[in-house]
């Protein structure tokens, strides 16, 4: 291209009569002319190198606010589930502070008769109970209440007394030996009847009745096995279940109703601190 113009240049000067030296001025201006679009040309190419290198950046950095955005709402959420678990959890542990507190008022009110193994505070399946044995209670197949057992009975009363807003459940149970010599039919009954004069004697004792139940288990939860005398006489018993109150219990969400039986779990059981030991407090 710059050989060409310098021909047309050359023989437009000859042609008009153009001096040699002007000739050489133009020639050497059009070169600096040529010579300045070359580095205008390089710089226009960085320029546009540099305006890409921008852009990019933009992209990028136009993504990292979209991903950055996305992460705060992502973390909004995440705080506001942390802070509705440490509710939960301190509701937990103020539930549990106050199931300790119900065993340790039981224990201390009947600390005297656990001494004496006149009856035995626990913790089973979750659940305070108050366990005494069948021998202080009944006699054998029956379901009238003996004198030691209506002391130990009475006891048992005044304690429960002083925990407020509470059920208490009445279970009767049994070994695994068939009913003899008794009005009763089976171990069933059996059960269910002294359940139900536990219950009648704990009224009469001033509890509100509309706190109490009575349940027979018969011989079907027991304590230990049947294999000897000793262990039978474990599963003779009276037990009074300190039941939890509602706002102890998990809760359940009926947002969404399961879609088949299969579907519907039960609620896992409230944590919190530890239970004390099932076994009778000295």
């Amino acid at each position: 291209m710059s050989l060409r113009l310098s021909v047309l240049a050359l023989l437009c000067v000859s042609g008009c009569g153009v001096s040699q030296s002007e000739y050489n001025a133009r020639l050497t201006d059009f070169e600096k002319c040529q010579a300045e679009l070359g580095h205008n040309q390089v710089e226009l190419g960085a320029a546009q190198a540099r305006l890409e290198d921008k852009r990019h950046d933009l992209e990028q950095r136009d993504e990292q606010i979209t991903k950055l955005e996305s992460d705060a709402r992502s973390l909004a959420r995440n705080l506001t589930a942390t802070q509705r678990e440490m509710d939960a959890l301190r509701r937990a542990h103020a539930m549990s502070e106050q199931r300790n507190e119900v065993y340790r008022t039981l224990v201390a009110r009947l600390r005297d008769a656990i001494g004496a193994g006149t009856l035995a505070v626990e913790v089973r399946k979750g659940k305070m109970i108050v366990k005494l044995g069948d021998a202080i209670l009944f006699d054998a197949g029956q379901a009238t209440l003996k004198s030691a057992g209506m002391v130990a009975l009475r006891q048992v009363a005044q304690a429960l007394k002083e925990i407020p807003d509470r059920d208490f459940l009445v279970a009767g149970h049994t070994d695994n030996r068939p009913i003899k010599n008794s009005p009763y039919a089976s171990n069933w009954e059996l059960s269910t009847a002294r359940a139900v004069t536990v219950v009648r004697y704990l009224q009469a004792e001033g509890l509100d009745p509309r706190h109490l139940a009575a349940a027979g288990y018969s011989e079907f939860d027991t304590v230990a096995d049947n294999d000897s005398p000793e262990t039978r006489a474990q599963n003779r018993r009276i037990e009074v279940v300190v039941m939890p109150r509602i706002d102890e219990l998990p809760g359940i969400d009926v947002s969404e109703p399961a879609s088949s039986p299969q579907a519907a779990e039960p609620a896992p059981p409230a944590t919190g601190s530890p239970t004390p030991p099932a076994t009778p407090i000295p």
